[in-house]
């Protein structure tokens, strides 16, 4: 739950060091470390989809359908890329990751629809609530709002004649892929899901490890992070139990703090985060910080790939992987894999060259292994 002083400390590129795929075996032994993929299995997953090769040398994708979707009150504007043939083909809801930057986050969706569907996969992309054409006030939205708006997408799939109802799935980065893996999680209409990126961690461990990761980043000297950190573990202790008194608490710190520290090493004040027009970004992330999605996905027994960078310097790979473990072991799911691409970042970036991983050749390669086409 950042402030707007901490989006100028975000604002600079940095790198993590997180673990290694090795440091993720739990108690379970050889049974996790079986779902986190090998080398080897990266590699081949990692090779070009010889359907690429269909993909329009300039232009457009030639077979794109237009299509609203009422979810709760609002309509969300979507395109179908469909692939060539009669179907009935599998789906893929694309989902926005970030905030409301409508170009930024349709890049990813836009880039993947048409190589899904040159892969025999129908793919929707649509405008999240509140951006672009789609409908709704994105500054009054919750996670719910936008993890129920995919639920929506899913179930009008189901009924479209040219696709295939029992195999439609969801894939999304960054806070995306949380969203999709909560939807598979809470609609049977979903049944697979990828998640690059995403959050798989309570939204205070988030929000702590990339705030103390930035600051230092930018250069800020180790023992002023260290003096100021507990205030932000506070701050957003607070804010994740919905606890206005603590909340309070925490503004009257950050006034008697502000004499001595910069603006930009403390968190926004409560009283001030919903009065900030800078902050209506974030507005969603803070009306959704009590509120526990993973604890929804121990029951969820979908196909589930998750694909993290080593060096994500956003999320807390570790944890996340170490996350998906255990609540896959509660829910008793066997079928699902997680990828660990080493020396990339939360984009799939590599250190120093910043060429990217294509990430898209394993999500078309796994689809077409797991799912079929």
């Amino acid at each position: 739950m950042m402030g707007s002083r901490c989006l100028r400390v975000l604002a600079v590129a940095f790198l993590a060091a997180c673990a290694s795929p090795a440091a993720f075996a739990d108690e379970r032994g050889q049974s996790t470390a079986a779902h986190v993929l090998g080398a080897e299995d990266v590699e081949r997953l990692l090779a070009r989809p010889a359907c690429f090769s269909s993909l329009p040398d300039s232009g457009g994708w030639g077979r794109i359908e237009g299509f609203q979707v009422p979810s709760d009150g609002i309509t969300l504007s979507a395109e179908l890329y469909l692939p060539e043939g009669k179907g009935p083909w599998p789906a893929v809801i694309l989902v926005p990751g970030g905030f409301n930057e409508t170009q930024l986050i349709m890049l990813a969706p836009r880039h993947y629809a048409p190589r899904l569907a040159a892969c025999g996969f129908a793919a929707a992309v649509y405008y999240k609530r509140g951006t672009g054409p789609s409908g709704g006030a994105y500054a009054d939205a919750t996670f719910d709002d936008f993890i129920d708006d995919i639920g929506s997408i899913a179930k009008q799939l189901a009924r479209h004649p040219r696709i295939d109802p029992a195999r439609i799935g969801a894939q999304g980065g960054s806070s995306g892929g949380l969203f999709a893996s909560v939807a598979a999680a809470r609609y049977p209409e979903i049944s697979f899901v990828v998640n690059t990126s995403g959050p798989i961690v309570p939204r205070e461990e988030e929000s702590n490890f990339n705030i103390n990761f930035a600051m230092r980043s930018r250069g800020y000297a180790d023992s002023l992070v260290d003096q100021v950190m507990p205030l932000w573990r506070r701050h957003h202790a607070a804010w994740a139990r919905a606890d206005t008194i603590a909340l309070q608490a925490v503004a009257a710190e950050i006034a008697a703090m502000s004499q001595r520290y910069s603006p930009d090493l403390l968190p926004t004040p409560y009283n001030e985060v919903f009065t900030d027009s800078n902050l209506v970004f974030l507005w969603p992330v803070f009306r959704s910080a009590s509120r526990d999605h993973l604890v929804e996905m121990s029951a969820m027994r979908k196909k589930w790939l998750s694909i993290y960078g080593e060096e994500d310097p956003i999320v807390p790979v570790t944890s996340c992987v170490r996350n998906i473990h255990a609540l896959m072991d509660a829910s008793g799911n066997e079928d699902y894999a997680v990828i660990v691409l080493p020396g990339v970042d939360h984009s799939f970036s590599k250190r120093g060259s910043g060429d990217q991983v294509p990430v898209i050749r394993i999500i078309v390669n796994w689809l077409t292994e797991n799912i079929g086409t």
